[in-house]
């Protein structure tokens, strides 16, 4: 028997001594190791690197667990400009969507992160200078908010998105 940390965001079966995810890089700080009759993952699969995989187009089967790719969410800005985000992103001047981002000063470089959890996108303020809004809510930093379709998240005075 091995101990693993199973993620509730993606089903990877992670060693026990992990904090974050291998595949999806959620915290799995606080998760307790089950134990698990199923061998490591890369004696299932010989050759499995133990790099990550980022934004797989097609997802495998994991000791039984279907995955699915989730449809990414899409930040709406003025007409013509959007960023489109996917779990695990991070946005900011230099993160996803930075070549739009740039133009913004209040953006941070690292402004925030998105997750999909439990059939939702959610989204984390990384200690921003200026901080992220949804509707108009200044949200805390460290901690996620779920999104909803037609919020706003706007972050900074002249950078709003509306979610699609």
């Amino acid at each position: 028997m091995t101990l693993q940390k199973i993620c509730d965001v993606c089903g990877m079966a992670n060693p026990a001594t992990e904090m974050i995810c291998q595949r999806c890089f959620s915290d799995i700080s606080r998760k307790k190791p089950v134990n698990s009759r199923t061998p490591h993952i890369e004696k299932i699969i010989p050759g499995l690197k133990k790099q990550p995989v980022f934004h797989r187009e097609t997802l495998e089967l994991d000791q039984d667990k279907t995955i699915r790719e989730v449809a990414p969410l899409v930040l709406n800005m003025s007409p013509g400009q959007t960023i489109t985000v996917r779990h695990g992103d991070t946005i900011g001047r230099d993160g996803v969507g930075g070549r739009i981002l740039n133009q913004f000063s209040a953006v941070s470089r690292h402004h925030a992160t998105f997750k999909y959890f439990n059939g939702r996108w959610l989204v984390r303020d990384e200690n921003s200078t200026n901080g992220t809004y949804i509707n108009g809510t200044k949200i805390g930093p460290d901690k996620w908010y779920e999104l909803r379709q037609k919020d706003t998240l706007s972050i900074s005075s002249a950078c709003t998105f509306t979610i699609q």
